[in-house]
């Protein structure tokens, strides 16, 4: 089956220029017919620090992210999901994962073997990590590169065309701002 849908999660608190970065090169690269930008209800690894309410802050992100392709959804809030596998889980209840490419940024790849069932979604969905400037040491070092090398794929279009599941690590020049950075400055 052929994937046309990117998922992209995060806190996007607040929400800048990196974010669109990955947007747009998702939905060009990838040749995405939708990318569906869930703002996260709540995050295992991370202090919940959104200082908007969960609604404000989609009815915010949506007039920041003001594409076409693009649909900011509540259904992270909507289902209180507690991460990632919760809400793919519940995406396969609707529809196949292999419709889907999950869409992280690298800094993610490096804690990627943290996240709650990690493997259970490295197996489920194909996943393309976008590439972040001074996080190059991420891609071999990394828990999940050394223990699913069979699932990188170094070649887009064969990423692209190859049966769920499989990575790729998007290498296009990046943009170095970092949500954490712009709240504690």
């Amino acid at each position: 089956m052929i994937r046309t849908i990117g998922i992209y999660g995060g806190f996007f608190n607040p929400f800048h220029l990196g974010h669109l970065h990955v947007i747009q090169s998702s939905l060009q690269h990838l040749r995405l017919q939708k990318l569906i930008a869930l703002p996260t209800f709540h995050n295992p690894l991370k202090e919940n620090i959104n200082s908007l309410n969960p609604y404000d802050q989609i009815k915010q992100l949506r007039s920041e992210i003001n594409l076409p392709r693009v649909k900011v959804s509540d259904f992270e809030f909507r289902h209180q999901t507690r991460c990632t596998s919760d809400v793919l889980k519940k995406i396969q209840t609707r529809c196949p994962l292999d419709r889907f490419y999950l869409i992280v940024g690298l800094d993610q790849l490096g804690q990627l073997h943290r996240w709650v069932d990690y493997q259970w979604i490295i197996r489920n969905i194909s996943i393309c990590v976008i590439y972040r400037p001074r996080y190059d040491e991420h891609i071999e070092n990394t828990h999940i590169h050394k223990e699913f090398p069979h699932l990188f794929m170094s070649d887009l279009n064969k990423f692209i065309n190859h049966s769920t599941p499989c990575l790729h690590i998007l290498n296009l020049p990046g943009v170095d701002l970092s949500s954490s950075e712009l709240r504690d400055s």
